[in-house]
């Protein structure tokens, strides 16, 4: 998930077609902190890049009829219920998945013990999941609660190793989240809350954001976890924050190459074709209104973290989410959108609206594939127009075919909610789960880009195997819609889907199994593990946390979260192992899957951190005599002076030994 701001964006309000462009792109060097590494470990190589407009065409850009797509045959989908099924009950439930946790008295790290099955020998690694998880400070006249998204970013780890799992919970100790923390109000603000801390806003709002045109808004390191080359890192949508990956503890920005460039949450794995290993390619999308223009820059990390690959190129602004990665491209969807300008002094002013509601879809034009040069001195930016009007944010995964074309598969929605309100924020009517299962075919020669919908299955959160990103597949894992009525209205996401294509460069026929975690359950973002020596796609696991709306042992208004393992191949049976949390677990943005075992058991250093912790507390309660015994022999003011003497040594050691 990447934030682009609106008055950033004002640019694409009248945007012509592509044109050449011949500013030069930058960066930053790498500095390092205090578990950095040379700078030696950065490469860095800049690009002026050289536009290939599009070829336009002069068919509507509406999109196209819901009944000409092939329809979904989950079983879920077969009985269209009445119009007046509102999925009331599910999406109340739903929203339940949404509430916020208190605090930092709210983390935890134990074994788990409540599970139900087993988990396999087998599997090793660590379930990382990340996602606001506190959005309300303050009680009574000053309690402020701000959008789901904007909220506090919270890592949860289960760590799976001999059939065991470990759990912690952590927050991102980002430099606002310190600094509200210590004066217990919100004080920045952010992107997606109408309501701004700042006072008087309306001032704040009209001379430093819009006519001073700073925009600054407060990162809160909560939209992915990724452990990449031993560096394990929380990803907003600027620098990343570095974290322990023993005790998920806040490092801070710069402790390696990976933590030290801006970049968004979302990223790919790929096998260099050479047999040299696997890169992760993490990329940042920044727009510069003034000048028109957008930078991309593309970082490219090896296994052992060091950045190998550094390309910017400019091209004209634009909004986009995620990429797709071939052997010879970065691929970027740019949604045809343009800025609200009304709306920004009728309503961003007065608190009537946020930054992201500022943007709104562009009619006008069709979306477009930006295709950039991975390898080689070309400078060449192919831009192909889609021949299908729609937005696309989460990519399945690209590849290049034998003839040179590129397949190129992702979720596609119909009308461009900024950010995902179908999903944050459903409620049945205006807002629900709309979305499709898209194969677009781009042929690079003749500069066309033809969209196949593979399923009207509504499917957000896509994933593969790491294996085979950027190469040809068959297999894809998503969250789904559970229901539809005849009025086209779908229930909230809720399933787990396994779509198989018939062949890799099928245009259809795909073959959907759907697995629904329960009445009042619903499944979040799916990661597939690979069983170690595989020779099947799909031979491995699929994991998710799953949300539970009425757990009967809850501690949090019948909230509860569980883990599940799924065996890919035999997926339609459901979990071979369902791991209960300690704790309730908001619904996440983004995760990953760590194939090296981290944030497990308590390691030596912390096991002695935390007995000195405990060590220096007992001590000091030890000082705190009971007052109506000590006032026999001490005047009463001594018993005081004593009481507040051991309270404010208990405070010093716990302040220090954290």
């Amino acid at each position: 998930m990447f934030m682009l701001s609106p008055l950033q964006l004002a640019s694409c309000a009248a945007r012509s077609p592509p044109r050449p462009l011949s500013k030069r792109a930058g960066g930053r060097l790498f500095c390092a902190g205090k578990r950095g590494r040379q700078a030696s470990r950065m490469l860095r190589s800049s690009f002026q890049a050289v536009q290939s407009p599009a070829i336009p065409t002069d068919s509507p850009t509406e999109s196209t009829p819901l009944d000409k797509f092939p329809k979904s045959k989950v079983q879920s989908r077969q009985n269209v219920l009445p119009v007046t099924e509102t999925f009331k009950k599910q999406y109340a439930d739903y929203s339940t998945g949404y509430a916020s946790v208190p605090g930092l008295t709210y983390e935890r790290s134990e074994w788990i013990t409540d599970i139900e099955g087993q988990i396999p020998k087998e599997l090793e690694g660590t379930l990382l999941r990340n996602g606001p998880a506190m959005y309300v400070r303050g009680e009574g006249a000053e309690r402020f609660e701000k959008s789901y998204l904007d909220g506090d970013g919270m890592v949860t780890s289960v760590a799976i190793k001999d059939g065991k799992a470990y759990f912690r919970n952590k927050f991102v100790r980002t430099e606002d989240f310190d600094k509200e923390e210590k004066l217990g109000k919100y004080t920045e603000p952010s992107i997606f809350t109408a309501k701004d801390p700042r006072k008087p806003a309306f001032f704040w709002r009209l001379f430093n954001d819009i006519l001073a045109g700073n925009l600054k808004r407060k990162q809160n390191g909560a939209y992915n976890v990724l452990n990449w080359g031993g560096n394990l890192v929380a990803v907003d949508y600027k620098k990343p924050y570095e974290l322990d990956p023993d005790t998920l503890d806040t490092i801070g920005h710069a402790a390696s190459p990976l933590s030290s460039v801006m970049h968004t949450s979302h990223y790919r794995t790929v096998d260099e074709p050479d047999g040299s290993g696997r890169r992760c390619v993490a990329f940042l999308n920044e727009v510069d209104w003034r000048s028109e223009t957008t930078k991309a820059v593309f970082y490219e990390f090896d296994e052992a973290g060091n950045e190998v690959s550094r390309r910017a190129y400019d091209y004209p602004a634009s909004y986009v989410h995620d990429l797709v990665v071939t052997d010879n491209y970065y691929i970027l969807f740019d949604c045809p959108i343009k800025i609200d300008f009304p709306a920004v002094f009728t309503k961003y002013i007065f608190q009537k609206s946020c930054l992201s509601e500022l943007i709104c879809e562009d009619t006008d034009r069709r979306p477009l594939f930006r295709m950039f040069p991975r390898r080689g001195d070309s400078r060449e930016v192919i831009t192909i127009e889609a021949d299908y009007w729609c937005y696309a944010y989460h990519h399945v995964n690209g590849f290049e075919n034998s003839d040179g074309k590129i397949f190129f598969d992702t979720c596609t929605w119909d009308k461009f909610t900024l950010y995902f309100t179908d999903i944050c924020s459903p409620n049945g009517q205006e807002n629900f789960p709309r979305m499709k299962l898209s194969r677009f075919v781009i042929d690079v020669d003749s500069r066309k880009a033809t969209h196949h919908c593979l399923s009207d299955l509504p499917c957000e959160l896509p994933i593969t195997s790491w294996d085979y990103t950027g190469k040809p597949y068959r297999h894809m894992y998503l969250s789904s819609s559970v229901g539809t009525n005849e009025a086209g209205v779908n229930g909230p996401m809720q399933a787990l889907t396994k779509v198989t294509l018939p062949t890799i460069d099928a245009l259809g026929d795909a073959r959907e199994q759907e697995w629904i975690p329960g009445e009042s359950k619903f499944a979040m973002e799916p990661f597939f593990v690979a069983r170690k020596g595989a020779i099947d796609e799909d031979d491995g696991w699929v994991v998710a946390l799953v949300h539970d709306a009425n757990y009967a042992k809850s501690d949090f208004g019948g909230r509860g979260t569980e883990m599940v393992i799924i065996d890919a191949k035999k997926f339609e049976e459901g979990p071979v192992a369902r791991i209960r949390l300690p704790v309730y677990i908001p619904f996440g943005v983004h995760g990953s899957w760590s194939t090296t075992y981290v944030a497990g058991c308590p390691k030596t250093a912390e096991l002695e951190a935390i007995k000195a912790r405990d060590s220096g507390r007992s001590h000091v309660a030890a000082l705190i005599i009971d007052n109506a015994a000590l006032s026999s022999v001490l005047p009463r003011v001594e018993v005081t002076k004593i009481a507040v003497a051991a309270v404010i040594v208990c405070a010093i050691l716990t302040v220090f030994q954290f």
